[in-house]
């Protein structure tokens, strides 16, 4: 286990496999780091980052100096060779004027001794022709060029891509160094309860503590439930969850849906996620359709996507619930 204190312990393996590197001298032209939401992979790559540009790195640590002039630049933000490439906004994709912009830069000399490192941030948001253009970028890489891709979404990066790339997955720690961790850094409340809603990712549940995200929780699943004897209107349950769309609220409902179909297969709780809801999802299974569940499941993952352009949610949300009513 690495004792470097900026690198979080579930980086440990990823951190090894970044150090030999560098120790080998031999830095990827292109990798790809992935693993969920949550994982601190911005963090990861950001320190990596600025050791490839230090000038007077301790190479018994593998640590960067943070004094010298590359350090300085680097952590003012205006580090000439360090270039970060991400979505303009939540709801659009990288442009492919971006990626041009990032070509023409690559053109240039660099500036100071080191590497020049490109990082490309939800790498997953790169359209078609987007790609296209940034696999020219990758072709023909120009020497001490490190271009770092940041994903969650692995799946959607294309294969053509992923091929260029050396990857590297940052997994999920174990349930134990998670809440630990978590206890270390004073995060408060249920911790078991806010690492379920985070599948387990620390950073995501610590911002979920500091965010009353099990309170939104308790709320949302009571308009939930309220929605199906009309004592909520469908409107009201869909602003609630424009009010509150930095959490991932499908998720959650896609859990209850899950649960409320194990519920009506076998009434028991040894498989139910939201054992904490349990009572409350078996009381509302008792009239509804089994197929119907199914669809409202195969729903939310559609919404999901959508959500993620730039289309009216309250609409979006508007007629999910409607199809909920209905099941």
């Amino acid at each position: 286990m690495t004792a470097c204190s900026d690198i979080l312990p579930w980086h440990d393996t990823a951190w090894q496999l970044l150090r030999a590197y560098i120790a080998n001298e031999r830095i990827p032209q292109s990798t790809l780091i992935t693993g969920q939401v949550g994982l601190g992979k911005r963090k990861l790559v950001r320190f990596f980052a600025q050791l490839l540009l230090c000038e007077t790195t301790c190479n018994d640590s593998f640590t960067p100096c943070g004094q010298c002039r590359s350090c300085t630049l680097f952590l003012s933000g205006t580090h000439p060779d360090f270039v970060e490439i991400k979505p303009e906004s939540e709801d659009k994709d990288i442009g492919v004027d971006q990626i041009r912009g990032l070509l023409s830069q690559l053109r240039l000399t660099v500036q100071y001794q080191q590497y020049r490192v490109i990082v490309v941030y939800q790498a997953e948001k790169m359209n078609r022709s987007t790609a296209n253009s940034f696999l020219k970028g990758l072709e023909e890489p120009p020497n001490r060029t490190a271009i770092i891709l940041i994903t969650d979404q692995l799946s959607l990066i294309p294969a053509t891509i992923q091929s260029r790339c050396q990857k590297i997955l940052i997994k999920t720690p174990s349930s134990e160094t998670a809440t630990h961790w978590l206890a270390s850094n004073k995060v408060s409340g249920d911790l078991s309860l806010l690492l379920q809603l985070t599948h387990g990712a620390p950073l995501l549940a610590q911002e979920y503590a500091g965010s009353n995200a099990i309170s939104i929780r308790e709320k949302l699943f009571n308009h939930f439930c309220l929605l199906r004897s009309h004592k909520v209107s469908i409107v009201q349950v869909a602003a609630f969850c424009c009010d509150h769309h930095q959490f991932d609220l499908l998720a959650w409902i896609n859990s209850w849906i899950v649960d409320l179909v194990k519920i009506r297969q076998t009434s028991a709780n040894t498989s139910v996620r939201n054992i904490d809801l349990y009572d409350s999802l078996k009381k509302l299974s008792g009239n509804l359709d089994l197929q119907k569940l199914y669809d409202l499941y195969v729903a939310t993952l559609e919404l999901r996507v959508q959500l993620k352009q730039p289309i009216n949610k309250n609409l979006a949300y508007e007629g999910f619930f409607i199809r909920w009513l209905a099941v």
